[in-house]
């Protein structure tokens, strides 16, 4: 090394004394060909052995195969996220069927006794009742389909944890009373019959199910509030809010939290005069008191998702990874363990995860994935480089791309302190998002493929 350097300064001299111009360039080109041929990893390095007799470190850069595949995700939790509950059934042309339902509490605004001065209801007229469901966004092609409102039998609660395979029982029967509704999840909507600045979702409910049961209850504890010993959620635990399955009319994102999200009943008192039969209105809301999830079903039946689970070989071209409780990615470095017994320090390593994603398609990829790693108890625990927030997983729209940096995660595995065992690949925000990637495999037919680079220093 320190021949090459001297030769270096020599060249470097001539280029400075010399004026020919093409006798410089000719000098640079062979300073650049000395040096790519010194620096070239694959020829054979002799170790240059200084006075001290120590030996100098190299410096290395390999790329390892990464054995990928499909699995089904574990249960995730629904309730009490930051962000929007998905409804509604769409089509996936790659991972089949998703249909995602709300379950959620109602609270009336505050106790009340429908009956007029007169005492009795029969005066009263409903014109309508209306649940409004303030939208943040969508998923998928939005178009007609139908919704089921039913009431649920089983209690919800606010201290207790519900996951996207959580189901409660409920009736038969359905409160909505329209059979197809859209509505433009981009645009502003209509709320109470004015336009406001949020796009809602619209869903009638029935006059004679829904409205005149709880006004008959008039003059009970049940609607003297909320939480007592048989007030209103011991009378009516909640609602299930569903699409019906078959029909690809797209993800609502419900925004749970709105205050546009309720249920409004419209009513009139016909005693008395003509004038005095103003319309009256009465909400019963759906707000941060409220217990509130989703349930998600995922059929893959007769997908190619199907036959990766099913097949985990085939995840090796191509591999997949779904939100919403659906399915993650499996990768494993088995090539790494084999400088577990040489003498590396690990400089950086990195997972670059390809995939095919186009901006026409209405199926989003997520914005990042999460990478979690195995350990001795068989559970899944985050990389130390996620903990020290060096982790990325970022989505590149320009190279298509997650990369990820592990390299905590290998020096730990070099120092023996973990087992170089299954990695795990799930998106973020996987309860309240329906996105999902198709991820390259080291054997894909695609130019990009998914692979380990691991740089290190060997001494």
């Amino acid at each position: 090394m320190r021949k090459f350097l001297v030769k270096m300064e020599f060249l470097l001299n001539a280029i400075k004394a010399n004026s020919n111009h093409l006798f410089s360039i000719l000098l640079i080109a062979t300073s650049a060909v000395v040096l790519n041929t010194s620096c070239d990893k694959n020829n054979a390095l002799g170790l240059e052995i200084s006075p001290e007799s120590q030996a100098v470190s190299t410096f290395l850069s390999d790329t390892f195969n990464l054995n990928t595949s499909t699995i089904l995700s574990d249960s995730i939790r629904t309730d009490g996220l930051n962000g929007p509950s998905p409804l509604g059934n769409y089509i996936d042309p790659v991972f089949g069927e998703v249909n995602s339902s709300i379950y959620t509490q109602i609270r009336i605004e505050q106790s009340i006794d429908f009956r007029p001065d007169n005492g009795s209801l029969d005066s009263l007229v409903v014109d309508s009742v209306v649940m409004y469901l303030a939208l943040n966004g969508y998923y998928g092609d939005i178009s007609e389909q139908t919704f089921i409102v039913s009431e649920i039998t089983e209690d919800l609660y606010t201290d207790s944890s519900y996951y996207n395979n959580t189901e409660l029982t409920a009736q038969t029967n359905n409160l909505c009373v329209e059979t197809s509704i859209e509505s433009n999840p981009l645009f502003p909507g209509y709320f109470a019959g004015e336009l406001v600045d949020q796009a809602i979702l619209r869903i009638p409910l029935s006059i004679s199910d829904f409205a005149l049961p709880i006004m008959n209850e008039s003059g009970n504890p049940t609607l003297d509030g909320n939480d007592g010993d048989d007030e209103f959620l011991s009378y009516f635990k909640g609602l299930k809010i569903s699409a019906t399955n078959g029909i690809d009319g797209g993800l609502y994102y419900v925004d749970m939290l709105n205050a546009f999200t309720r249920i409004r009943l419209f009513y009139r008192d016909t005693s008395g005069t003509s004038a005095d039969h103003d319309t009256l209105d009465f909400d019963f809301n759906i707000n941060s008191n409220c217990a509130f999830f989703h349930h998600v079903d995922h059929l893959y039946n007769g997908t190619v998702v199907e036959e990766a689970i099913s097949q985990p070989s085939n995840g090796q071209d191509q591999f997949y990874v779904q939100a919403l409780g659906g399915v993650n990615g499996i990768a494993t470095i088995p090539h790494l363990n084999e400088l577990l017994d040489s003498q590396v320090i690990i400089n950086k390593a990195e997972i670059i995860l390809p995939c095919d994603n186009y901006a026409f398609d209405n199926f989003n990829a997520p914005s990042y994935l999460f990478i979690t790693r195995r350990n001795e108890d068989g559970e899944y625990a985050f990389l130390p480089d996620f903990l020290e927030g060096n982790l990325d997983g970022s989505y590149n729209s320009i190279t298509k791309n997650y990369s990820f940096n592990i390299t905590r995660h290998v020096n730990e595995i070099m120092a023996d302190k973990v087992a170089n065992d299954t990695l795990k690949i799930f998106p973020t925000g996987g309860g309240i998002s329906a996105n999902r990637i198709i991820l390259n495999g080291m054997n894909s037919s695609k130019k990009n493929k998914a692979k380990a680079v691991i740089t290190y220093t060997k001494y």
